[in-house]
């Protein structure tokens, strides 16, 4: 009894260690996925202010993972560092991480997480100017967060694709997928998102020249501007508002948004790049109101600044404009000069855009013969697996074998004794029966000696037979 007590409170403390040890497991696993959460929303917040210290938290975060051996942030932490790195301009180090990351949501079948990882490969590919891959990877990733309902997801992918199909020119889709994408926006009442889309949106109508349709969605994204106080977005809105009513010849509407922009440049001191369309724009209307000198004066400030960011697009519009007010002004060499810059520079835009356009076709090819290695690889990786599989199945089989063959080996001696055991058993009764059936046959013999010896011999009674049948 004070035995099974012993043993009782022996099992009561394990117990209680297990469960002690269990919980503090637990706590510090919970501990590990808090403190990579943190991490992870603290890189997140540094990608455009300082993307330097999002990489240091991004790390962080990645090493808390590992070591927590949580695969789910593990794949997080890969998938930040991988922005981390893209907005630090590493494109080749940010596709590594994204492509880890995706590779673990993949194995442990995460949605939000594949589409995450789905449209920030896409980003990549997007700003290696890589335009048909993007689309494939933001289809992609559409088709995850559809599955899950993510529509703020959506929303922003929605906007990625329009802007992919804008660059390939194919208007139709990038029309479409941005009245998706503001009708999402319009649902979850996003303000940011809304004004993202219906500014693009009005961008792809302007190219189009449906310049109403445009003017429509630029007066949107204006009224959302003008609520958040993003004077930066406000000046480049009533600057398309003015190219738009230019295009309309309503020079009236086109002063007073061109106005508000050269405002709002000149309060918050805006960079010289808001200083091209807003100088630009009022030369032109100084010119269609034949005020040809100032018009001047005007257009070729804005071609200073055009010059000065690098614009080609902008300089060649520019010295057109300013050709033909120098024209009005008689000032002929002057307009010949200009409109032979504005030739000159169409040359190098359109030599510059075969350039891309051959780099683009490099880089596909490039991209295509990368593809076609981790292809390789992965069915390498593939194989490998299959063939651990069956190895592991072997060996599996194996041990089950070999388990088997012990079991059988022992059953058959654990028989074998006990046969062995009962036919000494039989052959120690044997010799008992035998030596018992031995005394019996003595003993009868023992017997029937001591008979003979007690009763008259044979000879005898026959002698005496003999005589009592004569007597009769």
């Amino acid at each position: 009894m004070i035995l099974i007590a012993k043993y009782n409170l022996i099992f009561k403390k394990v117990l209680l260690v297990s469960t002690f040890l269990f919980f503090n497991l637990l706590l510090n696993a919970q501990s590990d996925t808090i403190a990579v959460s943190e991490n992870i929303e603290l890189a997140r917040t540094q990608f455009s202010k300082n993307p330097a210290e999002a990489l240091k938290f991004a790390i962080k975060a990645l090493d808390l993972a590992t070591r927590s051996d949580n695969k789910k942030f593990i794949g997080k932490a890969n998938n930040t560092l991988g922005s981390a790195f893209y907005f630090l301009g590493n494109n080749d180090s940010s596709e590594v991480y994204q492509s880890r990351a995706l590779e673990i949501q993949l194995e442990i079948n995460e949605p939000e997480g594949i589409g995450r990882s789905y449209a920030n490969i896409g980003t990549i590919y997007s700003e290696r100017g890589l335009n048909d891959k993007a689309i494939q990877y933001f289809l992609k990733a559409e088709k995850q967060f559809i599955e899950i309902n993510y529509r703020l997801g959506l929303g922003k992918i929605y906007n990625s694709l329009g802007i992919l199909f804008y660059n390939t020119k194919d208007f139709t889709n990038a029309t479409k997928y941005y009245a998706n994408g503001l009708k999402i926006a319009r649902e979850i009442k996003d303000e940011t998102l809304y004004y993202s889309l219906a500014t693009n949106l009005a961008n792809t109508l302007s190219y189009q020249r449906k310049n109403k349709e445009a003017l429509f969605m630029y007066m949107s994204s204006y009224n959302i501007a003008k609520r958040q106080n993003n004077f930066a977005d406000l000046t480049t809105i009533c600057n398309s508002i003015c190219q738009q009513y230019l295009t309309l010849n309503n020079l009236v509407s086109a002063k007073k948004y061109d106005t508000e922009a050269m405002e709002l440049i000149r309060k918050y001191k805006l960079s010289d790049y808001f200083k091209i369309s807003a100088f630009g724009n009022y030369g032109i209307i100084l010119k269609n109101e034949g005020k040809y000198k100032e018009a001047i004066l005007y257009l070729d400030s804005a071609l200073n600044y055009a010059k000065q960011n690098g614009d080609l697009s902008k300089q060649i519009d520019l010295h057109t404009e300013l050709g033909q007010a120098l024209i009005k002004e008689n000032r002929y060499p002057e307009a010949l000069k200009n409109t032979f810059n504005a030739s000159g520079l169409k040359d190098s835009l359109y030599t510059k855009n075969l350039e891309d356009k051959i780099a683009e076709v490099n880089a596909v090819n490039n991209t295509e013969k990368k593809d076609q290695e981790i292809s390789l690889l992965n069915n390498e990786k593939k194989n490998q697996k299959k063939i651990n599989i069956l190895l592991i199945v072997i060996v599996i089989v194996s041990l089950i074998s070999l388990v088997i063959a012990i079991y059988s080996y022992i059953r058959k001696r654990k028989t074998s004794e006990l046969i062995s055991t009962q036919k000494k058993e039989v052959e120690a009764k044997n010799l008992i029966i035998e030596h018992k059936q031995k005394e019996i046959i003595d003993s009868i013999k023992y017997a029937q000696r001591i008979q003979n010896a007690h009763l008259p011999k044979e000879s005898y009674i026959t002698k005496n037979l003999n005589r009592l049948k004569k007597d009769i």
